[in-house]
């Protein structure tokens, strides 16, 4: 038995047959080319892009990575390398064929939601090897020592972030998404009434604008965790222009300072590019918005936390600004 359905039935990405849909020079093959320079932009390899959007938007359930190499004209060694990655980091599957030696793999239907339980098998991880560092320091280390416990707790608040983040995704999933799909389903009569305009949304002007209206509505859990409730309010009225996605952006920026990542390797659930973070985190940091906050922060009677939390964000900032070293 093979994986690979016959050529009459399958439709894949590189098909001969042209696909449904593929007029003005858009197809298939397009979107799994697409997808790999998308991972490439954002730091990742391009061949895993290229590999899970051709199981995304095959019509078979599972492919042999003998067809992953023909369809994508690579080797066999760099579909393996990245089939091991995607596998790891719980994008894709392995599928056993009874009778087959042949490696198959698939994807789930919920592939994101997938990849963010699977994320905290990472989390898990490193916070254990920090947990072992920390035992292997002597008593008069406290360098290493508050390093390394701020990467414990990091990776311990983190994947309890995702705890929430997917509970979050798997209710919208079943909730509000499935129906407002059954909605548009159902069409004008079906709905008790009669056909109505659908009013257009202004068309934003390019990919980044998209990501960055859609902030609003993004990770409000995590963005409580990264910036509570407390600390916005002292850091709001301080900034130099508050439009709608403001929170997203500071939430965001303060990721990028507290997590030592580079600005390029910012998540994109927090739904604003890298270059957009940067942007903002410069101009805050030209208008000294980070010391002015710290001491509103310290003004103002707060919890400690918050304003040792506020403290380590300040300085954070402060060693990524121009002529503080590397960035």
């Amino acid at each position: 038995m093979s994986g690979d359905a016959p050529a009459s039935t399958a439709r894949g990405p590189h098909s001969t047959t042209a696909p449904h849909g593929s007029g003005g020079g858009w197809s298939r093959e397009s979107f799994v080319e697409e997808v790999g320079l998308v991972w490439e932009a954002a730091g990742s390899s391009r061949m895993d892009g290229r590999i899970i959007a051709y199981l995304l938007i095959t019509d078979v359930p599972y492919v042999s990575s003998a067809e992953l190499a023909r369809a994508l004209q690579v080797s066999a060694g760099s579909v393996s390398l990245a089939t091991r990655r995607l596998v790891e980091a719980g994008f894709i599957r392995r599928h056993a064929v009874p009778g087959e030696r042949s490696h198959y793999f698939r994807v789930d239907d919920d592939v994101w939601g997938s990849f963010l339980a699977g994320e905290r098998r990472y989390l898990d991880r490193q916070e254990q090897l920090a947990e072992q560092a920390i035992a292997l320091l002597g008593p008069d280390e406290e360098a290493p020592r508050r390093r390394l416990v701020n990467m414990r707790d990091y990776m311990r608040w983190v994947r309890n972030s995702h705890h929430d983040l997917l509970a979050q995704w798997r209710n919208y999933r079943s909730g509000g998404a499935d129906e407002a799909t059954d909605q548009r389903a159902a069409g004008p009569e079906e709905a008790g009434g009669t056909a109505a305009v659908e009013p257009t949304a202004p068309k934003p002007a390019d990919d980044e604008e998209m990501r960055n209206r859609l902030s609003v509505t993004v990770s409000p859990v995590l963005a409580r965790h990264l910036v509570p409730d407390a600390l916005w309010a002292a850091a709001e009225p301080l900034l130099p222009s508050r439009t709608a996605n403001e929170r997203a952006a500071f939430t965001a920026v303060v990721y990028v300072l507290t997590s030592g990542c580079g600005w390029q390797q910012l998540p994109a659930q927090f739904g604003i590019s890298h270059s957009t973070a940067h942007r903002r985190f410069t101009a805050w940091s030209k208008a000294d918005l980070w010391q002015r906050w710290l001491d509103a922060v310290t003004e103002a009677p707060g919890d400690a936390t918050d304003i040792a939390w506020c403290s380590a964000i300040v300085q954070a900032a402060a060693s990524r600004q121009p002529g503080a070293g590397a960035r």
